[in-house]
């Protein structure tokens, strides 16, 4: 019979192993969870590292501006907290630095962790520009997160290799439709940042409003910036009415972002590796310029009756038109600093009065035409190159990539792969946005608990599931990346957006930077639910995943 002595002391090493196992069961290497998935990553289960709450981080001297300007990011980001610099490189938990030919976009990282005596950890991250530095540091916020202890981090060590697929990996916000403000942005921008997603293409003008300042014409923010409030809240664009004078008092719905405030939003949007992409909508979706600035409308249309019913692109032949554009894209190059990409447009948009305008049929003449397709290809072509002559990309929708302009032009292709072929195919420069995988205004689930949508349907595995367009290796060079639209009908505030966006954008973010099969959607799965943890922390609203997804 045992004794009680040993009766005990069993019992003591048996709770002992439970605890030890148990903790190291809550240990997730870095391939379980991190999403996107890398494109290397190789952890070692039986050494655990352990890491301090509060990381002293060092940087060769070169570096340390660069780096000391990260972890104020990532302090601010709220997941880790207190990283602070050292001078002393053998007593730092994390040993960054930036070194070697940046490859590519200059995103790619790699990043190690190593267990020493007793079991302390090192991490060392390592990349050929910044912005890789700082996607190496979004990955270590993933691990270390879901690793955390009551006193720091214990973490199985890993070696990871991580570059991305394309360079583009974005998200449009509409705000015309709903204005959000330049806290709710930032909102978006830290929340894209953390899962590598590095484009907020900024939907800033359409029928419903104008939400940049151009000081050259302030009717576009005194009055086409502010409607009179829906009657019951619902969205209905024959009911929109803008402003009928400047202040007018019964116009109190909306807002606009100062050319100060974009300036901000772009900075703050840069020390997170995102690019601020403005989209002034030419020459359709014009009724908020047409209503503040009549020179823009064709001669013979009754406006606004006519232009609440399709009739809502500027005229093509009226010289204020093209002046107007002009001087636009003159403060857009005042606030976006050289080199980002500019958005004209150019989608769904209606030649019928182009046909009885005197001015139109004018321009057509001179043209020596008679196709009106000539009228927009004249325009986008003349605007494009006022965009690109001082080192901006000019971007538009894939219904311009028909036009057969300057193949030099970004096409923005939202029809489908079919219309983003056939513009890679002229040469074009292409960004995937297909309605059918990436418009997450559209249904997520048939259930009836769904908030309203615009309509559509674009389940969760749907969007994971997509594939690219058949494409010759020359063509396929020109894809530029993958981005998912968020119109704002029925989003009229932040936290429906985020329900529409996440988790769907996790599948958008690993389909863009990762090379990995689209068919491996439980692995997928498991790490997005990790994700959605990390967003709940963040107060970030989602939709939660169900047995469907």
């Amino acid at each position: 019979m045992m004794n009680k002595g040993r009766f005990y002391r069993m019992a003591a090493w048996l709770a002992l192993a439970g605890f030890l196992n148990a903790g190291m069961a809550e240990m997730l290497p870095a391939e379980d969870m991190l999403l996107p998935a890398p494109s290397a990553c190789r952890s070692d289960r039986s050494a655990v590292a352990r890491l301090p709450l509060r990381l002293a981080v060092y940087a060769p001297e070169k570096d340390v501006p660069a780096v000391e300007a990260l972890l104020n990011v990532l302090n601010a980001q709220g997941v880790l907290s207190g990283l602070s610099m050292t001078g002393d490189r053998d007593s730092a938990d994390v040993v960054c630095s930036v070194e070697g030919t940046p490859a590519g976009t200059g995103e790619g990282y790699e990043a190690r962790l190593d267990a020493g005596q007793g079991g302390r950890g090192v991490l060392r991250l390592k990349a050929g520009a910044s912005a890789g530095l700082f996607y190496a540091w979004q990955s270590m916020v993933q691990v270390l997160n879901a690793n955390r202890t009551e006193d720091g981090f214990s973490v199985p060590v890993f070696s990871i290799r991580d570059v991305p697929r394309f360079e583009w990996r974005g998200i449009m916000l509409d705000v015309s439709r709903h204005f959000f403000t330049m806290a709710e942005v930032k909102r978006m921008i830290d929340t894209m940042s953390l899962f590598k997603l590095n484009r907020l293409h900024l939907h800033l003008t359409d029928g419903p409003g104008w939400r940049m300042e151009i000081k050259k014409y302030p009717l576009l923010t005194s009055m086409s910036a502010w409607r009179v409030p829906l009657a019951n809240g619902e969205w209905n664009w024959q009911e929109v009415k803008l402003a009928i004078q400047e202040h007018d008092p019964e116009a109190t719905y909306g807002g606009f972002y100062t050319q100060d405030q974009m300036r901000e939003i772009i900075a703050y949007a840069r020390s997170r590796q995102v690019t601020i992409v403005p989209e002034i909508d030419l020459p359709g979706h014009s009724y908020a310029a047409m209503h503040a600035y009549g020179d823009l409308i064709c001669d013979g249309v009754d406006f606004p009756v006519e232009g609440k019913k399709g009739r809502d692109a500027v005229c093509m032949g009226r010289p204020e038109t093209l002046r107007f554009v002009k001087d636009v894209v003159d403060e857009l190059k005042a606030v976006f600093p050289p080199g980002s990409p500019i958005h004209l447009g150019h989608d769904e948009v209606s030649a019928e009065a182009w046909k009885k305008c005197r001015y139109c049929q004018n321009r057509l003449k001179d043209l020596n035409e008679t196709d009106l397709k000539a009228l927009s290809r004249d325009f986008l072509q003349q605007i494009a190159d006022y965009v690109r002559k001082d080192g901006y990309d000019a971007i538009v929708w894939d219904e311009a990539g028909e036009l057969e302009a300057d193949k030099h032009i970004f096409v923005m292709a939202w029809r489908g792969n079919d219309f983003a072929a056939a513009a890679a195919r002229k040469g074009h420069p292409v960004i995937l946005a297909p309605c059918s995988h990436f418009y997450f205004d559209y249904y997520q689930s048939s259930a009836p608990t769904e908030p309203k949508a615009i309509g559509g349907l674009i389940p969760l595995r749907q969007v994971y599931g997509y594939e690219l367009p058949e494409l010759s290796p020359e063509e396929a060079s020109k894809v530029r990346g993958l981005q998912a639209n968020i119109w704002t009908e029925y989003l009229y505030d932040m936290g429906l957006v985020e329900y529409m966006a996440w988790p769907r954008a996790l599948a958008l973010a690993e389909r863009a930077w990762s090379d990995c099969d689209p068919r491996d959607y439980k692995s997928f799965r498991s790490r997005a639910a990790l994700a959605l943890k990390l967003l709940e922390k963040l107060a970030v609203k989602y939709r939660p995943m169900d047995e469907e997804d």
